[in-house]
């Protein structure tokens, strides 16, 4: 070989060494172009054979690893004039390696006379194995056209996303108007305790909880995007959304003429929240948005220009925090103590005793509450090994169940407030909510605290002055419900299903003026409060009550009371009068009860 060292060539012109490649009678065409390219000759350089190619670049295509067995199973290679000491017939060389050795003026065996060679050929050439390798192949073949299917399903669901949630700067807009306190809270949240704000990575890459409880974070976000605080960003997995079909998996199983013609994947518009991505939609550039929306999100929550039902907003806000803090901190402790998690039938008593004690205990007195009650549960699971470890969690529960009310019975029982707990930091939440907004400690401060230092509340948009004054006769439906979104705190959302209960008593009430058409509204109130009392827990209460008064132009049937045709219309009349607070005259004209 040209990179071997060896003695001088016996022979003084090499190219009459150069093999005459025949291919064996009924070979396989693979295995004769393998042959032919094995024993490819480019000539010689002094004295050694230079080959077209190495042989760890020869592809055998599945027909073995001994490639010179390989060749063998398709062709001869014989030297012109030469014959085998052995049998003395034409000498077929063996390997590449014989060819050198001819070379070299030495002597050897040729391929018929070489049994292992034979045996070797005889193998690689066998049509059970050939059946084999060809099934190999093919599925190997129809493997590489599913990856390659499945690569180009990938890159649709990704075109899909980037088309959809294309992030498009700079956009005016303002996501502020029809946010509850809430949801304002969780924004100013998102945005300052993300590892990085654009965009907003999925909250569970997070170090630390966005919010106490994971359950409670995944449908707040999808609130945030539906309050347009936030979008989507287009650089959310593609397994963050929900696809129809669901999976390629299952694209290919809806098809008959297999992967390369499945259908291409369609957003259905829901996703998971905790696995997307997030940005600030409106502003200049991507970092301009993240400011504008930071500065006025902290504008509007400065408790001094609050109202009233907004510092109530606030104070729920705190208590829904402190009490998910305290449930988060039982979990931990449970799986630090090697306790199983709360039963799903008890989870509903831990959530009740911690909102509960939270209404009048600092998170840092419900910390220790916490740690009494699972303390004793690990203390009793030591001293009963065989019983079930739940019955221990259940325990626990029992357990802080009887501190927390024996805590909210007795204001003077003394409880020593934890410090905040190593490796338990309030969920980022809570700390926005704390220390940004309330400027407070959330581990010391109890809610009766935070409502005796909050200022006095602003008075209401469109009271006293006037100059928001919100409807006239001529404003139809849409108008009523864009003034609403946009001034929230004029209205109590509680108001809506209250009326309704109202408006379903009609029928009994024998001074009301309405006769035979009190029987229709009761009827479309009952209908109405059915779909708030089903839309509020899932949407908010302030959500489910615009979709109640949107809902009121489905009601149709006509009534015999002026200016209100359908049931539908004095339905709408009737709760504006109520929401809006409009004068009595007015009250009269769209008869109201």
């Amino acid at each position: 070989m040209t990179d071997l060292s060896g003695p001088e060539p016996a022979v003084d012109d090499s190219s009459a060494l150069t093999p005459i490649v025949n291919a064996i009678d009924g070979a396989d065409p693979e295995l004769v172009a393998i042959g032919e390219r094995y024993w490819a000759l480019a000539g010689f350089a002094d004295g050694c054979p230079v080959w077209c190619e190495k042989v760890k670049d020869i592809d055998t295509a599945g027909w073995g690893h001994q490639k010179h067995a390989v060749a063998a199973a398709g062709v001869r290679a014989f030297l012109p004039g030469q014959l085998c000491p052995e049998c003395a017939y034409p000498l077929s060389l063996t390997s590449r390696t014989a060819l050198q050795q001819a070379v070299d003026g030495q002597t050897m065996a040729c391929v018929e006379c070489t049994e292992s060679l034979l045996i070797a050929a005889r193998l690689v050439a066998d049509p059970a194995r050939k059946a084999k390798r060809d099934a190999a192949k093919a599925e190997a073949e129809a493997h590489q056209a599913r990856q390659g299917a499945r690569e180009r399903w990938r890159q649709a669901q990704r075109e899909a996303v980037d088309s959809r949630y294309a992030a498009c700067f700079p956009s005016d807009g303002d996501a502020l108007p029809g946010a509850s306190v809430r949801q304002m809270v969780a924004a100013l949240a998102l945005l300052r305790y993300a590892p990085s704000p654009a965009p907003i990575p999925e909250i569970q890459a997070w170090p630390d909880p966005w919010h106490p409880s994971l359950d409670k974070a995944a449908s707040l976000l999808g609130e945030l995007v539906r309050a347009d605080l936030v979008k989507i960003h287009p650089s959310t997995p593609v397994t963050a959304f929900v696809w129809e079909p669901a999976t390629f998996d299952e694209a290919v199983q809806e098809t008959e003429n297999g992967p390369d013609t499945v259908d291409a994947p369609q957003l259905t518009g829901s996703f998971y929240p905790t696995l997307a991505r997030f940005f600030a939609p409106y502003g200049t550039s991507a970092e301009k948005a993240v400011e504008q929306l930071d500065a006025g999100l902290t504008d509007a929550l400065d408790p001094a220009g609050m109202t009233a039902a907004r510092q109530g907003d606030l104070l729920a806000v705190a208590h829904e925090l402190i009490a998910e803090e305290a449930v988060r901190y039982f979990s931990n402790r449970l799986e630090d103590l090697h306790l199983p998690a709360v039963p799903d039938n008890h989870s509903a008593r831990l959530e009740e005793a911690a909102y509960k004690v939270a209404e009048h205990r600092c998170l840092g007195e419900i910390y220790n509450l916490v740690w009494r009650a699972t303390r004793t549960a690990a203390e009793a699971a030591q001293k009963n090994p065989r019983a079930p470890r739940t019955h221990m969690t259940t325990h626990a529960v029992n357990q802080f169940e009887s501190l927390a009310q024996r805590a909210i019975a007795d204001p003077q029982m003394g409880i020593k407030a934890f410090a905040e707990v190593h490796g338990q930091g309030p969920a980022a939440m809570t700390r926005t909510l704390f220390y940004a907004i309330l400027d407070s400690n959330p581990v010391e401060t109890s809610l009766p605290q935070i409502q005796g230092a909050l200022p006095a509340p602003a008075a209401a948009a469109g009271t006293g002055t006037g100059q928001h004054s919100p409807m006239t006769d001529d404003d139809d439906l849409q108008d009523i419900i864009n003034w609403l979104t946009a001034y929230p705190d004029s209205w109590n959302p509680a108001d809506v299903p209250a009326a309704l209960a109202r408006f379903e008593a009609l029928p009994h009430d024998n001074h009301s003026p309405l006769q035979f058409e009190g029987r229709l509204v009761a009827r479309g109130a009952t209908h109405l409060r059915r779909m708030y009392d089903r839309l509020a827990p899932a949407i908010g209460d302030r959500e489910a009550a615009l979709a109640i008064l949107a809902a009121t132009a489905l009601l149709v049937h006509p009534l015999t009371i002026p200016r209100a045709p359908t049931t539908g219309e004095w339905l709408l009349g009737s709760l504006t009068t109520l929401l809006l607070g409009l004068p009595e005259a007015d009250a009269e004209d769209s008869e109201a009860p």
